[in-house]
């Protein structure tokens, strides 16, 4: 079993090595890895591997960019001190979310799980959590206050078509035509935001699904998305989020 390590901080790098070879002394460990830079280079190589475990907060950002250029289909153990991320790391694979300090037997029932996983039995698993979290849809963000010349005023998340970020700026895109600025970064608003409705299509744009008009094939196998109200909106997602993005509007 290959199994790649994603962590930047040693002493826990280092725990995680240990408890990996206790648990299976056969498996072949890559990394540590403590950088989005280091794992986006590590999978440009084309490395096969069978598993991951890797932690949020990395170096120079959330994993979360990192793992946009893993293959889908290697499952993910997040090892973490937050648990604020549990529910995007659903969205990329994630079949465990363990905090720190991460406990050997919780691992080694995450790494059996690993290895049973089918796909048809992935796809079940995942349908699950999305009916819970459309359940629980009022844990999410419902609104956003938004500064105006004399005050402020309320915007339902019904009325935002996308998100995006521009030279450090986060603006709302409406369905009136209207944009507002948020003080809010893009990754703690897409933490805020119900995943079955808002998808984070690229590091600048996070898109409403009710907003999605058509996706069109782009260059070297990537897709661009055709928002509504804002036919110029250049939105093209990476070949490696296609797949995701396809499953998350056929449903």
């Amino acid at each position: 079993m290959n199994i790649l390590i994603i962590e930047d901080e040693k002493h826990n790098a280092d725990r995680l090595v240990r408890l990996l070879k206790s648990i299976d002394n056969e498996a072949v460990i890559f990394g540590p890895l403590g950088t989005v830079s280091e794992v986006v280079s590590f999978f440009s190589q084309n490395r096969e591997i069978d598993l991951i475990l890797s932690d949020i907060r990395l170096a120079d950002g959330l994993c979360f960019d990192a793992l946009d250029t893993a293959p889908p289909s290697v499952p993910v153990i997040f090892t973490t001190a937050y648990d604020e991320y549990a529910i995007t790391a659903f969205n990329f694979n994630g079949i465990a979310y363990i905090l720190k300090p991460v406990d050997k037997d919780e691992l080694a029932r995450a790494i059996e799980k690993s290895r049973n996983m089918l796909t048809h039995n992935t796809g079940r698993e995942l349908s699950k959590i999305y009916r819970m979290l459309q359940k629980n849809s009022n844990a999410f963000r419902q609104r956003f206050l938004v500064a105006e010349k004399d005050g402020y005023l309320a915007v339902s998340i019904d009325e935002v078509r996308y998100i995006a970020t521009d030279t450090g700026v986060v603006k709302l895109y409406l369905s009136n035509g209207i944009q507002y600025t948020v003080e809010l970064s893009l990754d703690e608003i897409e933490e805020q935001l119900n995943p079955m409705t808002f998808f984070r299509a690229t590091r600048q744009h996070i898109v409403n699904i009710n907003a999605v008009k058509r996706i069109s094939n782009w260059f070297n196998r990537k897709i661009k998305i055709q928002i509504e109200d804002y036919p110029d909106a250049d939105i093209v997602v990476g070949k490696e989020k296609v797949t995701r993005l396809k499953q998350w509007l056929d449903r």
